[in-house]
């Protein structure tokens, strides 16, 4: 029972000590004039992708782990994330504005000033832990997601154009066969057309010699005109192999 009494103890501490870094962070920004839009280098009619581009750029430079050396980074870190968390959020965003513009309207002096920036937290404890947890996540996931989304997009594309090329040449393809298959067809008939024409031719004189000269005569003739039929056609298709 102790010890959970001492870890709640311990975790209210953690979250004390959070708000405070925090607010005494963005009360050192609220001295140097400085506000949420400021930090993220936007103008307060800034949309919302303006405002996550100009976070993502800025996270960037003043990430811890850019410079180690820097320990003014993580506090500059911190007061970027928190600037991004409200202005990120329209119902954040437009109490913001309207806490900022009293802030200004009254010279950003005195009591009231001091509580428009020290309520900053727009939530209660818990959900501010959360929200800490949250600006990593924010960083990084935020910022994959949306070049996975840019990669997948890219892929789709390349993977269409890719089939699109393999029909065009498939269909390529079949048209050059088509086209070389008739044309064969039509060398082949005409050839065979020229065949039959020549023996039809031979056949004829033939016939006509056998009735002038008579049977014997017409066979020696015959026999003449196919030997040389054979030869005729034994040399062209030896020239054309």
């Amino acid at each position: 029972m102790q010890l959970e009494v001492q870890l709640r103890l311990c975790q209210s501490c953690l979250v004390c000590y959070k708000s405070g870094l925090r607010l005494l962070s963005w009360s050192a920004a609220q001295r140097k004039g400085a506000n949420y839009y400021d930090l993220l280098g936007v103008k307060s009619d800034a949309t919302l992708e303006e405002i996550k581009n100009a976070f993502f750029d800025k996270s960037k430079k003043l990430h811890p782990d850019s410079d180690p050396s820097n320990p003014a980074l993580h506090s500059q870190f911190v007061e970027l994330n928190e600037a991004y968390r409200v202005l990120s959020k329209e119902l954040s965003r437009k109490e913001y504005d309207v806490k900022i513009r009293r802030f200004y309207s009254r010279g950003g002096r005195g009591p009231a000033s001091s509580s428009a920036f020290s309520h900053t937290s727009y939530g209660t404890s818990d959900t501010t832990v959360q929200d800490n947890a949250r600006y990593w996540e924010q960083m990084y996931q935020s910022h994959t997601q949306e070049m996975s989304a840019e990669e997948r997009e890219r892929r789709r594309r390349r993977n269409f154009h890719l089939v699109g090329y393999c029909f065009l040449t498939m269909a390529l393809g079949i048209g050059a066969h088509f086209v070389f298959f008739r044309k064969l067809e039509e060398v082949h008939n005409n050839f065979m057309d020229e065949k039959d024409r020549v023996i039809t031719e031979i056949y004829n004189e033939s016939k006509e010699r056998a009735r002038v000269n008579g049977f014997k005569k017409q066979t020696e003739i015959l026999r003449q005109k196919h030997a040389e039929f054979l030869e005729k056609y034994k040399t062209r298709n030896g020239g054309e192999k």
